[in-house]
């Protein structure tokens, strides 16, 4: 087996965006040649040591390939059975640690997708114990200074990566992330629900800007419409605004997001870090104007394939200025290239040209 793949695994569509790349890359390999993907039995309070170190599970099967759930001694050892020349691990997982020892028997090229930095998420956004925040350091550290290859997703994620570490440059390649054919060749209906914007994302986390969008939006004075895509529930904090009317709606698969997003007319990233947004990508192939903060990975990026305007996160004057220009007709949405350029059958090709030969 030349390639195998190691991470969190999500059987559902409904995933968030690095689940979302583990399943899409293992899925356009499976395509064209047997592999594996290995996840671990994480939950402690579920899962006891005996299966942590020794369990297996098959958890499902795609195009032939094996997803499987195995105990950390036996996925070593089904590893080195196999013999792999590559493992992708294409989202952080501390349990993907271990697969490192595999280096002290083969010459195995270990190659790892930085969908975030966990250092500095622990330092600023993320709240943990100190117990796990130092689990993570060593682990992180392990992972970068270990890894043959390290794909980042912009020159933001570069930057923050190298305030914490300082890997050799050489072996660090820049990618991107993909869209589902569902999201490709779309096209605008005529019926438009007008000064309609929408936020993809979990808005309890600080680093999603969630609440300085709505701050923001509670002084404008056009009247406007926020869907918020996260989770139905959340719905009961909102209080009535003369001019802004919330709408809050659980997350959804992707072909049902087209439907969701099809006349809907601003995607708004009011992030202050976030490396790679996927949702915002998808909403863009839909039609839908993105507005992003410059502390966005995707910033860098999506002006390339379509039309985009940002902001700095914080800059409340700039960002209603931005949204008033688009409702009054100065901004317009307008794709620049073909799209399917970022199928992830496409995508995938550049892993595989480019590494896995």
């Amino acid at each position: 087996m030349k390639v195998i793949f190691a991470g969190s695994f999500n059987e559902n569509e409904i995933m968030s965006g690095p689940e979302k790349v583990s399943k899409r890359i293992f899925e356009e390999y499976s395509k064209i040649d047997k592999t594996l993907f290995v996840c671990y039995f994480q939950d402690g309070n579920k899962y006891s040591y005996i299966k942590k170190l020794f369990g297996s599970k098959k958890i499902t099967s795609i195009n032939g390939s094996d997803v499987m759930m195995l105990g950390i001694i036996r996925m070593l050892y089904e590893i080195l059975k196999l013999k792999p020349k590559y493992i992708h691990i294409p989202c952080y997982d501390r349990f993907t640690v271990f697969l490192y020892l595999v280096r002290l028997f083969s010459k195995v090229k270990i190659y790892y997708i930085l969908n975030g930095i966990v250092r500095h998420e622990n330092k600023y956004f993320i709240k943990e114990s100190q117990f796990t925040v130092l689990k993570n350091i060593i682990v992180e550290k392990i992972i970068v200074y270990a890894s043959d290859r390290i794909f980042y997703l912009s020159e933001f994620s570069k930057k923050i990566l190298l305030m914490y570490y300082s890997p050799d440059v050489s072996r660090l390649s820049k990618a991107i992330n993909g869209l589902d054919e569902c999201f490709l060749g779309f096209e605008k209906p005529t019926k438009i629900d007008y000064n309609s914007i929408v936020f993809i994302g979990n808005i309890d986390r600080e680093e999603k800007g969630f609440r300085f969008l709505l701050e923001a939006l509670s002084k404008f004075e056009i009247k406007t419409k926020l869907y918020i895509i996260d989770s139905a529930e959340k719905k009961v904090r909102f209080k009535l605004l003369p001019n802004l009317e919330i709408s809050v709606t659980d997350k959804m698969k992707p072909v049902e997001m087209v439907e969701y997003l099809k006349d809907k007319q601003i995607i708004v990233s009011s992030s202050k870090y976030d490396q790679f947004s996927i949702s915002i990508l998808e909403a863009g192939s839909c039609g839908l104007y993105p507005i992003l903060t410059n502390q966005t990975g995707l910033s860098e990026i999506l002006g390339d394939y379509l039309s985009i305007s940002t902001f700095d996160y914080g800059d409340e004057k700039s960002f209603l200025n931005i949204l008033t220009e688009f409702f009054n007709g100065s901004l317009t949405y307008q794709l620049k290239t073909d799209l399917e350029q970022l199928s992830w059958k496409n995508i995938f090709e550049r892993y595989y040209l480019n590494y896995y030969k």
